[in-house]
Parts: structure tokens; sequence; C-alpha cells
């Protein structure tokens, strides 16, 4: 479904509201992406967008910049959107430049920097490395 038909709301409604009428796009089928971040990167930039689960504790106070914490926990509890990544970007935390990912979120353009969140790319921070995967649109309608 488009974001438009299913918007975030940011409350648990506590039932799936998909309906099968407004169906833009299916899947065939999926894969999982490699743990290397080169192998990662080159799936983003052949296949364009990639799933991602990460621990989403520092993206609670993001407001810009790379998000570069020292330590975050590798429990993945959240997903989201895998758009880009950055050769350099300014780590406040690290005071200094970083490469980072570019993460599309789900919680509305009020929300980081225009709903998107910059994290570190090295050292599987977060765990966003730790599960990647793509798909195959089998269908757009």
């Amino acid at each position: 479904m488009r974001e438009k038909d299913y918007p975030y709301t940011a409350k648990d409604h506590g039932a799936c509201k998909f309906d099968k009428s407004k169906v833009v796009a299916s899947v065939a089928n999926f894969s999982v992406v490699s743990l290397d971040e080169d192998q990662i990167a080159a799936n983003l930039v052949k296949h364009g967008p990639l799933a991602v689960a990460i621990n989403a504790a520092y993206m609670q106070t993001y407001i810009g910049g790379v998000s570069c914490p020292f330590l975050c926990a590798k429990r993945l509890d959240h997903g989201v959107l895998l758009v880009g990544y950055g050769a350099a970007g300014y780590a406040p935390i690290r005071m200094k430049e970083k490469p980072y990912w570019i993460i599309k979120n789900s919680w509305g353009e009020n929300w980081g920097e225009k709903g998107y969140y910059k994290i570190c790319k090295g050292h599987n921070v977060c765990g966003v490395d730790s599960m990647v995967s793509t798909v195959v649109a089998a269908h757009r309608h």
C-alpha cells in the first residue's frame, strides 16, 4: 500500500489495516544480504533501498547529524529502510566527520532530519548490519 493510504500514526491500533484494494506492489521473494558493509553498499546501489533491523535506543533522542554512540546493544527491535550512505558527516559525539548510513524511518517528517536518520557506518553500530534484506518486486499494480 502507499504510505499515504497507510500512514504512520504513532498509536497502537491493535489491528492491521491492510486493504487489498489499495495494493500497489507485490513481492516475489526476499533474500538476506551479506553482513559485509561493502556488500551491503553494493546491494543498495544495485537494487535500491534495503530492509534493515536496528536497535532504536539512540533514535529516540536523535535530532540530526551522524549518530555515533560509543555503546549500543545489538538487540534488534525496529525495522527501517536503508536508503543511502555518505563518506563524511559530522558526528557530534565524536566531534569529527564519520562515514554513515542513511536510514528512512517511519516516525514521520517531524522526526530526525525530515524523517531520516544518519548512523555511523562501520563496526555494525546498533546492529545496523546484522539483518539486511532485499526483495524482488513481482508486480506493480
